[in-house]
């Protein structure tokens, strides 16, 4: 009873400090400042044997295709359970525009900019300068691999390395559909 006590306490301030305020007198809400950046955020996520998972997806408009065609990725993000400054963030980029088959969705090479938003408040720019794509079979199934390296470029961790490492779900039952959405497993992403 008293957890479920705190948390209602906790959830009451939460919803305080988010609602405007006004200043006797002012007709308009006070402006809230965000935290200054953190130079010495750091984070570490990976995904555990005990069910912590760090997922990911790309969502295709369209779908590739067998024969391959021009699709928009939007990539997705869901860290949780992460160590250091932060325990999670969720994300979602704009899209970027690729030329896709079912068999290859990513290009092998590639770069990305995304913006995470954590749990502290905090966000983190990230430029990855080398997004590399392989194949990786395992059973009768050909997952890709993508392996990054980037750099914060502003906000928390300013200047800090990032590297993050991903296996991706083949495109499956959705190839040559106006829309697909492929699956992913981060195994380790760190900001350090």
């Amino acid at each position: 009873m008293r957890r479920i006590s705190t948390a209602l306490a906790a959830l009451a301030a939460i919803s305080t400090a988010l609602l405007p305020t006004t200043a006797a007198g002012a007709d308009r809400p006070t402006v809230r400042t965000a935290a200054a950046p953190n130079p010495n955020f750091t984070v570490h996520c990976f995904t555990t044997i005990t069910g912590v998972q760090q997922t990911e997806s790309w969502l295709f408009q369209p779908g590739p295709t067998t024969a391959g065609r021009t699709v928009s990725a939007t990539h997705r993000t869901s860290y949780r359970g992460c160590s250091g400054s932060a325990s999670s963030t969720l994300n979602q980029n704009a899209p970027v525009i690729w030329d896709s088959t079912c068999q290859d969705p990513f290009p092998g090479f590639s770069t990305e900019t995304v913006t995470y938003t954590w749990d502290t408040g905090d966000t983190t720019t990230v430029e990855y300068r080398q997004v590399v794509a392989t194949h990786e079979a395992g059973g009768n199934l050909i997952r890709t691999r993508m392996k990054s390296n980037g750099v914060v470029t502003a906000g928390s961790g300013l200047g800090k390395t990032v590297t993050r490492s991903a296996l991706f779900d083949p495109v499956g039952s959705g190839c040559n559909r106006d829309t697909a959405e492929v699956f992913g497993v981060t195994s380790d992403f760190s900001i350090a």
